[in-house]
């Protein structure tokens, strides 16, 4: 990603996941990312009668970003959850779509 405005973001994983996949409570690791970029993507409001704001987007980071499913980033100070397992394109890098949820 050489000749681009590249970022760092952080890596937060739960401690561990249940039988169903999902973090169980306890203390996340962090780790920082370097030389990522991140393209943010559409907000939706959620369905009647919620009071939340739903926004996409998706984190290009480097060949061998150590990002899974279950965990979150931290991007410009917002933690978004990694949606669906990351894409692994080889020496292109790796791409993480990723979601906030406000309200």
């Amino acid at each position: 990603m050489a000749g681009f405005n590249t970022e760092t973001v952080t890596v937060v994983r739960p401690p561990a996941l249940d039988q169903f996949g999902d973090p169980v409570p306890g203390t996340s690791t962090e780790h920082d990312v370097g030389g990522c970029l991140f393209a943010p993507g559409s907000s939706d409001e959620g369905g009647v009668g919620t009071n939340q704001v739903v926004t996409d987007g998706a984190v290009y980071g480097p060949v061998g970003m150590d990002v899974q499913h279950s965990d979150r980033i931290r991007i410009r100070g917002a933690l978004y959850e990694v949606v669906g397992n990351p894409q692994r394109w080889g020496t292109f890098g790796t791409v993480a779509a990723v979601r906030l949820y406000n309200g």
